[in-house]
């Protein structure tokens, strides 16, 4: 699947059908445009991170001792490395998730850890002030007015000496509304332990021990709080004890409405949102209307099932985050319908590769009940037509797909067998498809002998643009 790099797509003509080039300057300016859809969403950043103020008291734990009936007391402002020393001796050795299963391996992280029923904090994340100020930034582009808050969890406590890292992992989700983790680090004396992160291609890295460095003249403690779908390491530890607190993050509803002031819009947004108006205004974008597509640049869990009246991907729209939340926010400001389908275009079936069309879906395929046959794969293919909106393929998906076929060895690409051309709905690709939210559905292949075989659709959002002149195209 792609890497979600940038997707240097060409405009399409009013017939919907791929341009030759951007020879008019038309059709310049629209790419133009799609250019500066990307590059903002390009922008923004999966974590965020300082230093924050706290009282003296909230730099205290208190933690129980095998073998001793009274919990020991530490203030991580002032403690030795003696005391220090002794609260890693307390912790046992941390575990890390695989395949949710709890796995000890030192040679991939080495580190102590404390359970919740071994330890209590004074540090309160609500009433210091702490979650409010990260959740501006770890709910960027949800709408002003959006009923989302976030809501922390204490997970555990982490005890890190000298030589003690973790490798490049992601947090394991603890539930369907998890969006990220916060990681509160106590300013007690060391050295090494940056935290690295890697996000759709980029890389950071926040240095705590540094940042706390700068900051030792009240009391304090460094902080970063980044999505869930973010790959981290920490780096050995090199002097000292590196000691933390790590909570799971949540999507919950805000209990009070506040009241709304005027927000000052971030340059990327403000930069999307006027690339998006410009193209709404251009008679020959899309004269009869269509979809803009946007590969999502997170992963979110999809739910088996959901209430009554609910979707799955309805559920998935709800948890966007970062660049794709901005996507939503903004399209809806303007005026359009956004929505999280399933593409199906499978790769290594001949339909899909011959008719030039794709289909996407308001839902997962069900193909409990579906058969193939070897030889035609005709019953799969109607089954997925049924299930949702035929697409038109661009050329540049179209050399997607063929250059994902080579990949896989299949020698049956035929460009010129494709079959009569399908009325379709116009797409343009904004971003590419990415493989981060990919379901597969289960179906069985009749031929010599019977087998299960699977098609694949991935998550995407989905922007309806109404035709030139009709709806709010009407008014631009």
């Amino acid at each position: 699947m792609s890497d979600g790099s940038s997707f240097e797509g060409t405009a399409q003509s009013s017939s919907g059908s791929s341009s030759s080039g951007s020879s008019s300057s038309s059709d310049a300016t629209i790419n133009e445009h799609l250019k500066t859809l990307r590059r903002s969403l390009k922008l923004s950043v999966p974590y965020t991170g300082g230093v924050h103020p706290v009282k003296s008291d909230d730099l205290v734990i208190y933690y129980d001792v095998k073998g001793k009936k009274d919990p020991r007391r530490i203030n991580l402002e002032t403690a030795t490395e003696t005391a220090l020393k002794e609260l890693e001796s307390a912790c046992e050795k941390a575990t890390f998730g695989v395949d949710q299963t709890d796995v000890l391996d030192e040679t991939y992280r080495k580190a102590g850890k404390m359970d919740l029923n071994k330890f209590a904090s004074r540090l309160d994340v609500v009433s210091s002030g702490l979650l409010d100020a990260i959740t501006p930034d770890l709910l960027v582009g949800q709408s002003v007015d959006s009923d989302k808050d976030l809501k922390a969890e204490i997970y555990k406590l982490n005890v890190y000496g000298p030589g003690s890292f973790f490798k490049a992992h992601r947090d394991t989700p603890r539930g369907e509304d998890m969006i990220g983790s916060l990681v509160v680090i106590f300013p007690t004396d060391h050295t090494g332990g940056e935290l690295t992160l890697d996000h759709d291609g980029q890389k950071w890295t926040f240095d705590a021990a540094a940042k706390l460095t700068e900051f030792n003249s009240t009391p304090s403690l460094a902080y970063i709080a980044f999505y869930s779908d973010v790959t981290h390491a920490m780096e050995p530890v090199l002097t000292g004890y590196r000691v933390t607190l790590t909570y799971n993050l949540f999507l919950s509803e805000r209990v009070n409405k506040v009241v709304v002031g005027h927000r000052i819009v971030p340059a990327a947004e403000r930069e999307f949102e006027d690339a998006l108006r410009a193209l709404l205004a251009r008679p020959n974008f899309l004269p009869k209307g269509g979809l803009l597509a946007y590969g999502l640049s997170h992963q979110y869990p999809i739910p088996t099932s959901v209430a009554k009246g609910s979707s799955r991907l309805g559920h998935v729209l709800q948890l966007l985050k970062g660049s794709d939340a901005r996507i939503r926010t903004v399209s809806e400001r303007v005026g359009l319908t956004t929505n999280v389908k399933m593409l199906y275009d499978s790769a290594e079936k001949d339909y899909a590769r011959k008719s030039g069309y794709d289909v996407i879906a308001d839902d997962i395929l069900d193909t409990e009940y579906v058969y193939d046959n070897a030889d035609y794969d005709m019953r799969l293919r109607d089954e997925i037509e049924k299930m949702g909106v035929i697409i038109e393929r661009s050329a540049e998906r179209t050399q997607e797909l063929k250059k994902k076929a080579e990949e896989k060895g299949s020698y049956y690409w035929v460009d010129d067998e494709a079959r009569d051309p399908v009325e379709g709905v116009a797409v343009h690709w904004v971003t590419q498809i990415t493989g981060l939210n990919q379901v597969a559905s289960a179906y069985m292949m009749y031929g010599n002998d019977a087998s299960i075989e699977h098609v694949y659709g991935n998550a995407a959002i989905f922007v309806t643009i109404p035709a030139f002149s009709e709806g709010l195209r009407a008014q631009t």
